[in-house]
């Protein structure tokens, strides 16, 4: 149940540790989840805050009570954050991540485990992680066996929900991860004695070991926390698996912290709400302002026909003072509410990393290439990504390592390992291609050429190297190849057209027959 769980102060999630040793008992992990839970509970709340958040809900102005002229309220929520991830992750994984052999080896085998991934859409898989890492701080793979290849392969791929999945690392820095988690509930059902209650739930917890599946479950009744009673966890179902010494669960990480990409600005998107709010508050207000009349006496029939309009009467004023009709009114001044929000906004942006659409594509006096690049912004968020790539790769390493094994044990690939395996993102790659490709001519031509596999990558043309120098010089052959070829059919060609002047010549045939 997620219903009753605490907001928390937002600060990055928790690694979640155990003492036990690879491979422990059921009873050892029962009483082990009786702990973790509970530390996994308080991250929960986060990530449920995080995700309302992403969705829509901002406590902070939601929530806010209005003291005068409650009668214009308005709260106006400015959703910031699902721009931020949708820019930050569509600028990150825009492409899909690229798998490549090192050194060129094995390039049947790698088309073919490409194409198990292209099967099961692991794109599609990847953008989801990074989605859940940038709202998060966390995002979870789960890989998994298929009895039937129902997409071509036996491999199966899934995002999953940092709600109810967890990993648990040793406290041993040296050793792999012990176990992961991931929980589901029952449908709820109502209770047989009282019509419309919700009966109590069931929650499975599925518990992933290196070689066991172990099931456990907890009845939490209406309005209890999840995870809280822990204790009362019942061993289902335990069965051997084998996924090459790897978890079938693997945990993802957006930072060192564990922070989503827009976590730390909150408070300031919470001030930017506040803005817009109640800068639609004053316009209503001053288009609801009361009109006064002071320093004269109306009937009652005039005074309710107005009143009903917004209208004050003040019939007893000082002496000397001249009767009035205006309205009360005091707007604030447009510039501070525009100083104030361009401001904060500023600011969001610089944190957060994310190029400010009002100087993209400004600037004039005929700049090109990186100094557009720098100029818009676009270096901010490319430094973000590239930051968020280092962990990502970290945690590809170990999903690859699953993948293979369940690959090569159904006869999909054979001969490929983990290590042998180069990640690429293809983020950017024809942004300045003409200076690119000026800075590749430069370093191969010359007195002092270097090798084209360095140029390429000095360059940054491309991300697969390798590849693209094979393809190269198989490119490069097969058209020497066929100059050849063609320059054999133009000299055989010659020869026939020489061959054919001669026996049209008489003045010349003689001497091929040796008369005169």
């Amino acid at each position: 149940m997620l219903t009753n769980i605490p907001t928390t102060t937002l600060s990055g999630r928790s690694v979640l540790r155990t003492d036990l040793d690879a491979n422990p008992s059921s009873g050892e992990l029962k009483k082990d989840l009786e702990r973790v839970l509970p530390q996994h509970n308080y991250n929960l709340g986060q990530i449920r805050e995080l995700q309302e958040y992403l969705k829509g809900w901002h406590p902070a102005i939601q929530d806010r009570v209005k003291t005068t002229r409650t009668d214009v309220d308005n709260k106006i929520t400015v959703d910031y954050a699902y721009s931020i991830t949708r820019d930050i992750v569509g600028y990150f994984l825009g492409k899909p991540v690229q798998y490549t052999q090192r050194e060129g080896k094995f390039r049947t085998q790698m088309q073919k485990f490409n194409d198990a991934l292209k099967a099961e859409s692991k794109a599609l898989v990847d953008y989801q992680i990074a989605e859940h890492c940038s709202v998060c701080g966390v995002g979870y793979r789960g890989i998994f066996s298929e009895a039937s290849a129902r997409n071509g392969t036996h491999l199966k791929l899934l995002c999953l929900n940092p709600l109810t999945t967890f990993v648990v690392y040793s406290t041993d820095p040296l050793k792999p991860p012990v176990y992961a988690v991931t929980s589901y509930e029952s449908a709820a059902t109502e209770s047989p004695s009282v019509v419309g209650t919700p009966s109590e739930v069931v929650t499975y917890y599925k518990v992933y070991t290196t070689n066991k599946q172990i099931t456990f479950k907890t009845t939490t009744g209406p309005g209890q926390v999840e995870g809280i009673p822990a204790a009362d966890l019942e061993l289902v179902d335990e069965k051997d698996i084998l996924f090459g010494g790897g978890l079938p669960i693997v945990e993802y990480e957006n930072n060192q912290w564990r922070l989503g990409d827009w976590e730390v600005a909150v408070a300031l998107m919470d001030a930017l709400d506040a803005v817009t709010s109640d800068g639609v508050n004053d316009i209503q207000q001053a288009v609801n302002s009361v009109l006064v009349a002071m320093g004269m006496e109306l009937t009652k029939d005039q005074f309710d026909n107005l009143s009903v309009n917004g209208f004050l009467n003040v019939k007893d004023i000082p002496p000397g003072v001249k009767p009035v009709v205006e309205f009360i009114n005091q707007a604030m001044e447009a510039d501070v509410g525009v100083s104030m929000r361009d401001y904060l906004e500023a600011t969001l942006r610089v944190i957060v990393g994310v190029p400010d659409r009002k100087t993209r594509g400004g600037g004039g006096g005929g700049d090109t290439g990186d100094a557009v690049f720098m100029r818009d912004g676009w270096q901010d968020i490319d430094l973000v990504a590239t930051a968020k790539e280092q962990y990502f790769i970290q945690a590809e390493r170990d999903a690859l390592s699953v993948m293979l094994y369940i690959l090569d044990v159904h006869n999909e690939t054979k001969k490929l390992a983990a290590q042998d395996i180069d990640i690429h993102f293809n983020r950017n790659k024809t942004a300045n291609l003409q200076s690119k490709a000026q800075v590749y001519q430069t370093l191969t031509s010359g007195d002092a050429p270097i090798a084209p596999v360095d140029a390429l990558d000095i360059a940054g043309l491309t991300n697969n190297v390798p590849d693209v120098i094979l393809r190269a010089e198989s490119y490069a052959a097969e058209r020497a190849k066929k100059r050849i070829e063609e320059k054999k059919a133009a000299q055989a060609l010659k020869n026939d057209e020489s061959d054919s002047g001669k026996k049209g010549d008489p003045s010349k045939a003689g001497d091929e027959d040796g008369t005169d």
